[in-house]
């Protein structure tokens, strides 16, 4: 018995906290998801400031590692660390109806995704705490899965909504950010296992900004798994990104699809796909070595923009590559998020994970700029081409690392 729960109230609680903490957040997330499109139709934003939020999205993501950067120890710590960033990304959204200016909605936008990202590893603390090892992936993995079916109904509900009446774009994020402050009451309730904490040194100016990445570089170096786990999805998650200036340039001005015709690829096709594939993922990834699945997931992405290149000749192509899509997503999804427990093993997973969310925002902070220039000079169908090669030399990379060590060099370090 500790903190007067035992572990099976305790991994009861956090399960259901999980559960209804993305059942409460996904009215925002699939909103969020059309925001790109709210502000080139609605808005009339120019090509610029949709290219500076996708610049600024990925930016702010690296400099959201300082956020949990000296997280352990103390359940409570953690959770007041994931509650307040809870709170101050959907903050900005509560003011919406009262706002017409597009910076404005680029700065809730990118206010969101800094503090979406930085609640991340405290949020996989807490749960790598409280959960153990295979109820985790498989808590984890069905709590998506519920999220993304009930995206697909709210996506084909904003969707039409949108389609008639534009302007109430507004009062959805207001509802959705209301919604989703639902969810810090639940987190409350939560009981977070302590550690033992180390006797804290009051660090300098220069300590704070300079430890976080000097950590993570020695951690890279100690772990050579870790590494090759990070190369490889930078490659991946590259691909991905060069290819969103492509998809709002494809799909409006290319193929003109509506927000509902926009919606049931997003959430119908992509959701279907998530949905149906997280419980296989989250099964494989009890069962196989991360790197193994890793690459499954990377190759599995390679197919959503080369199938999307092929959509001008019909949109069926169009909702193939969303469903495969979502099928891919799913296991990034999960092994994104639960690599960093897994790796850490017995130590402290914030660190590790703190590690994921920089290298997301460092290829992310490159790969939308390239992207752009690339859609807007060869055009977007190459850009698609492009981006899917990257994420198939990916999969083949950590494949070929694999077969390396099956054969007796397993001092993967040497590969």
């Amino acid at each position: 018995m500790k903190d007067g729960i035992d572990d099976h109230a305790r991994q009861k609680q956090t399960s259901l906290a999980l559960l209804w903490t993305n059942l409460l957040n996904e009215p925002l997330f699939t909103l969020y998801g059309f925001l790109s499109f709210i502000l080139y139709k609605d808005l009339g934003a120019s090509a610029f400031a949709i290219s500076l939020l996708m610049t600024l999205k990925p930016l702010v993501t690296i400099l959201s590692f300082y956020w949990s950067a000296g997280l352990q120890g103390r359940g409570g710590k953690l959770k007041s660390n994931a509650m307040w960033a809870g709170f101050l990304m959907r903050a900005p959204f509560l003011l919406c109806p009262w706002m017409d200016s597009i910076w404005y909605v680029i700065f809730a936008a990118v206010n969101y995704m800094f503090f979406y990202r930085a609640g991340a590893p405290a949020w996989l603390e807490i749960l790598k705490r409280n959960l153990k090892e295979g109820k985790r992936e498989r808590v984890f993995s069905w709590s998506a899965t519920f999220a993304y079916v009930e995206g697909v109904i709210l996506s084909l509900g904003m969707g039409g909504v949108l389609d008639k009446e534009p302007g109430l774009w507004k009062f959805l994020f207001f509802g959705a950010a209301l919604v989703g402050m639902v969810a810090l009451g639940v987190l409350s309730r939560v009981k977070v296992e302590d550690v033992p904490e180390k006797e804290a040194i009051r660090p300098t100016l220069k300590e704070l900004v300079v430890r976080p990445w000097r950590d993570s570089l020695e951690l890279m170096r100690s772990r050579p798994d870790f590494s090759l786990f990070q190369w490889g999805f930078m490659l991946c998650g590259f691909g991905v990104m060069l290819i969103q200036p492509a998809l709002p340039l494809l799909a409006v001005d290319w193929l003109g699809v509506s927000y509902m015709e926009m919606a049931a690829a997003i959430s119908v096709a992509k959701g279907l796909g998530f949905a149906l594939s997280s419980p296989i993922w989250a099964r494989w990834f009890k069962e196989t070595p991360i790197l193994k699945i890793s690459s499954a997931v990377f190759l599995s992405m390679g197919l959503f923009p080369v199938l999307l290149a092929f959509s001008p000749f019909g949109l069926f192509w169009f909702y193939v590559a969303y469903f495969l899509y979502g099928v891919g997503q799913g296991g990034s999804h999960l092994v994104w998020n639960l690599s960093g427990p897994l790796f850490a093993g017995k130590e402290e997973s914030s660190r590790y994970t703190g590690v994921n969310v920089v290298m997301a925002g460092l290829r992310g902070t490159i790969g939308p700029g390239i992207g752009s220039l690339l859609a807007v000079t060869v055009g977007p169908i190459q850009v698609l081409c492009l981006g899917g090669a990257f994420c198939f030399y990916s999969g083949a990379f950590l494949l070929k690392r694999i077969s390396f060590a099956e054969k007796g060099r397993t001092d993967i370090e040497g590969l």
